[in-house]
């Protein structure tokens, strides 16, 4: 009966181990590192995080402010105004200075052979 039982808490004990190694984030505190949070952020962006990446979120500091930064980041980028063209007095006068630089050399017209 005894020899019984220490082979059921060995079979128990290698089971354990077994599970352990093929899932390393089994018995840890804290699942999820900084590195697979972060690994996985665009999808947490996205579509917002599994139990374990909220759980990482909720113990790490480091990682929540990072995800909190980049939301405001993303909300001001909300707020930025449409840059419109300059005129086109602006690109003429560009073209000018290039041109009396020596930079750009006025456009040549193409000739096309007759058919």
């Amino acid at each position: 009966m005894k020899n019984q039982r220490v082979v059921t808490m060995t079979l128990e004990a290698t089971a354990t181990a077994a599970a352990l190694a093929a899932d390393p984030k089994l018995g840890r505190e804290n699942p999820m590192t900084c590195a697979e949070f972060q690994r996985d952020l665009p999808l947490i962006i996205d579509s917002g995080g599994d139990t374990q990446q909220e759980e990482h979120l909720r113990t790490c500091d480091v990682c929540r402010d990072l995800v909190s930064d980049l939301r405001y980041i993303a909300e001001q980028a909300k707020l930025l105004v449409p840059m419109e063209d300059p005129s086109p007095r602006v690109w003429d006068g560009i073209e000018k200075r290039l041109k009396s630089e020596g930079l750009v050399k006025p456009a040549q017209s193409i000739r096309r052979p007759l058919l």
